[in-house]
């Protein structure tokens, strides 16, 4: 029954794709402002990460930021019906969703590494990470499909479960890497022919691991996962930290920096630190451009 459920999810996703992209977000935009407006979906959450995050701000500002923000989401729920759905690569190229910055000189500093740690944030819109090898042009990576690992955190519906791994993949035909979070050391150590990780790294640490205390993260002590971190140290591997650029809506930029050619030599505290250093000035450059409704600072504010 549940794979049912997620096969008529994921037909309907497919129908809904056949529509042009400016119409998803024609009517994602009505449903940013019921989320703001009308729901007010975490609305009590975002305005204190605001609060908090932006204190020199004055409350008309991060009023609208808040409204930025609202319409982002909307934004990121278009373009994940839209790349989930699509089952053309021609289409998804057409469209230049995504364009990557740098990759030549990017190739060049990787050269002779063990591996890449791509560090990831909730800037720009993390669920069309997927069409990575279809974004850049052909043999620019520095690396192929099969080595890839995308750890993921398994959701708590198995109908979306399924509907969401099919989504976030799909132009990576038979990717093998997507990984549930727990299980990713032991998998790593079972496929030592993989050796790029995509590590989503900036959320509240789940129940039972272990997690780094960040000194300021925008104006506050921020609490964090370092899996990833932990990895790169483990394997020496080279770890980069991903900024995802809003350009304008329908299409995003990613650029890497590179904090670590080789982070055996370093503590998974300071890579941490470096990371957070780098997504606070992504997120200041384009406050609206993250995913406020997180409970980022849960050992710091209860949200009621």
């Amino acid at each position: 029954m549940k794979k049912l459920s997620a096969h008529i999810v994921t037909g309907c996703i497919r129908l809904l794709a056949l529509l042009p992209l400016k119409v998803h977000y024609a009517l994602c935009a009505i449903l940013a402002w019921l989320m703001r407006s009308v729901v007010r979906y975490r609305r009590k959450v975002v305005e204190t990460n605001l609060l908090h995050s932006f204190p020199d701000r004055s409350p008309e500002e991060r009023k609208q930021i808040l409204k930025g923000f609202y319409r982002h989401f909307g934004e990121i729920i278009a373009e994940a019906i839209w790349f989930g759905g699509t089952r053309s690569k021609e289409r998804l190229r057409r469209q230049r969703l995504c364009e990557f910055v740098g990759l030549e000189e990017h190739r060049k500093e990787l050269e002779g590494t063990g591996g890449v740690m791509y560090l990831i944030s909730h800037c720009g819109n993390w669920e069309i990470f997927g069409g990575w090898f279809q974004y850049a042009q052909q043999g620019a990576l520095p690396y192929r499909e099969d080595e890839v690992i995308a750890p993921y955190k398994r959701l708590s519906s198995d109908v979306w479960e399924d509907v969401m791994a099919r989504n976030r993949f799909w132009p990576m035909e038979g990717f093998e890497g997507y990984v549930e979070s727990r299980n990713v050391l032991r998998y790593t150590l079972e496929h030592p022919e993989r050796r790029v990780f995509l590590f989503n790294t900036d959320q509240y640490p789940y129940r039972n691991t272990l997690g780094y205390e960040v000194k300021d993260f925008m104006h506050q002590r921020t609490m964090t996962m370092t899996g990833g971190a932990s990895i790169a140290c483990k394997f020496g591997l080279a770890v980069v930290y991903v900024g995802f650029e809003n350009v304008s809506r329908g299409h995003y930029r990613m650029k890497f920096r590179t904090i670590a050619r080789n982070a055996s030599g370093l503590t998974t505290g300071e890579i941490m630190e470096r990371y957070y250093a780098m997504l606070q000035e992504d997120i200041e450059t384009q406050p609206w451009n993250y995913l406020w409704s997180h409970k980022r600072w849960k050992n710091l504010y209860s949200y009621k």
